[in-house]
């Protein structure tokens, strides 16, 4: 498979550690993953000046041009600054240069000021990619809509869009036939196949996100339910198609040889499952799912069916669930229907028991007896963030004291918020030290990482569990680095989410499969083994 990325960036900021400083450093992550070619800008374009960075940007890649496609950053003052239209136009024309990027976040503009540029430049017809990820507003996405109606021979391509605010992208791509989505952010479960389904395979665009994702959007593009002639066009054909340019007819990309090592990966990012071992997924959650989740599901019996067929074929033997009608519903009938649709499945699923203190009431130790005295209940799931409950209020203490006493782990979610931030367990985990702290996306973007990597160091019985770890640019092998790989928890954060993404997330790390393995089943098997 050849692959045609977006997104790639190269140079040094001041905004972030550079991820990409110079042109080598961006092929030898392209060879690591497998990637061909890719489009990509300056940072110092995008954090300093356009006038400088565009035009280093062609002289820095000007010996790596058969991989590295110039895109340059764009800007509403590239409008009045002396000869920046004028030498846009002879870039356009000449070819060297079909794709311009947006980042109104680092350039601090509303998208609409970028009409007057692009009333200049349409006639080219380039591809206009614009920055998502967490911080696009509705307002930047209404001015992506006008542009893209207004100026209908423009392509334009939302870049790196994460589960927050899908839906205003499904919209916008229903309104604008010339609207495109890239795969690096989508991490939410079957949105190949609805975006396909949709719109047609022509408006998806193959991207990688952080360096920190590695190749997690290659595992998700492996797994996609969809045809091998559809893969080779997200792979890129579809890029190729909008830039004019032919496929290539030999591979690019040069194997380095920790790849030898690292079979699993090899295997899984072709569409390969991970049947030589036995393999958990410690977070997951049964539907149906709201809060601008868009997935097909609509009947809560056959949830499980779903989850079962993707973890068939990922290879995942067994899945631990919370009931999300107990999470954000009414708990006890909510765990009892999670329990009762996984006998259907036997071995396929366990159960983490959902505590609300908002029921505290009806869950007395008699009641949590009476759940886990069955085998389906391995421990807690705590959701303080959702609930706007603190992580440090005693209403949580009937949690800790009956995990305490019976070895039992708990699956919190965590985030550098004022609700469930690692930092705020401190004295939590040192008093009960019997509990396994299982923190549920290890604290979510890069802060929190911080302060779920301070904690873990510090507590033997904190373990970090990977789902989610595209928030965040750092790397997830920092933390096996620092902690050892006994202390790091696969699990996805499906049904929403994709569990082929975490996986591919996990198995692409740069690090042998011998170190990853262990999070795949034993360091959780060893907490279950605890139980009193």
């Amino acid at each position: 498979m050849n692959y045609f990325a977006l997104n790639a960036m190269i140079g040094r900021g001041a905004y972030a550690v550079p991820e990409f400083p110079t042109p080598e450093s961006l092929i030898e992550h392209l060879d690591y993953l497998g990637i061909d070619r890719t489009l990509v800008y300056s940072v110092k374009a995008r954090d300093f000046s356009p006038v400088v960075g565009n035009r280093e940007l062609l002289e820095d890649i000007a010996p790596y041009r058969e991989r590295l496609i110039p895109s340059f950053v764009l800007t509403p003052a590239d409008f009045f600054g002396d000869g920046m239209i004028a030498y846009y136009k002879k870039m356009l024309a000449s070819g060297e240069v079909r794709a311009f990027r947006l980042c109104p976040d680092y350039s601090r503009f509303p998208v609409r000021q970028i009409e007057r540029v692009l009333a200049e430049l349409a006639a080219y017809e380039p591809l206009v990619l614009m920055d998502s990820g967490f911080g696009t507003s509705e307002m930047d996405l209404r001015d992506f809509e006008y542009l893209a109606g207004k100026y209908r021979q423009v392509k334009f391509i939302i870049c790196q869009k994460m589960w927050g605010g899908f839906g205003s992208v499904l919209d916008l791509m229903w309104r604008c036939p010339n609207v495109y989505l890239d795969t690096s952010w989508l991490h939410m479960r079957d949105t190949i196949e609805l975006v396909r389904d949709e719109f047609g395979i022509g408006r998806l665009l193959f991207g990688i996100g952080f360096k920190s994702h590695y190749g997690a959007a290659i595992g998700t593009l492996g797994h996609a339910n969809i045809t091998p002639d559809e893969r080779e066009a997200i792979a890129h054909g579809n890029l190729e198609r909008l830039l004019g340019m032919e496929p290539l007819t030999k591979k690019l990309a040069v194997e380095p040889p920790l790849l030898d090592e690292k079979p699993l990966w090899k295997k899984f990012r072709d569409g390969g499952k991970l049947d030589e071992l036995e393999v958990y997924d410690v977070h997951g959650h049964s539907g149906l799912h709201t809060r601008g989740w868009f997935l097909r599901d609509g009947d809560p019996k056959a949830y499980l069916e779903t989850l079962a067929r993707h973890m068939d074929g990922n290879g995942v033997d067994t899945l631990f669930l919370s009931g999300e009608e107990a999470l954000f519903g009414d708990v006890l009938p909510g765990n009892r229907k999670l329990e009762e649709y996984a006998k259907s499945y036997p071995g396929r699923f366990r159960g983490y028991f959902v505590y609300n203190p908002l029921y505290k009431d009806e869950l007395s130790a008699a009641v949590l007896d009476d759940f886990f005295s069955r085998g389906f209940w391995a421990g807690f799931k705590l959701l303080p963030s959702y609930w706007h409950i603190r992580i440090t209020d005693p209403a949580f203490n009937p949690v800790w004291e009956y995990a305490e006493k019976h070895c039992l782990p708990v699956l919190i979610h965590t985030w550098n918020d004022s609700w469930n931030s690692p930092s705020m367990f401190r004295d939590i985990v040192k008093k009960y030290p019997n509990v396994s702290f299982l923190l549920g996306h290890s604290g979510g973007g890069t802060p929190g990482r911080l302060e779920s990597e301070e904690l873990a160091a510090e507590n033997p019985n904190v373990y970090l569990e990977f789902c989610g770890t595209f928030c965040s640019d750092r790397s997830m092998a920092k933390a096996f680095e620092l902690l050892g790989p006994g202390r790091i928890m696969f699990g996805s954060d499906t049904g929403a989410h994709n569990e082929s993404y975490e996986l591919s997330g996990l198995l692409s790390l740069p690090l042998p499969d011998r170190e990853l393995i262990p999070a795949l089943h034993d360091n959780m098997a060893k907490i279950l083994e605890k139980r009193k």
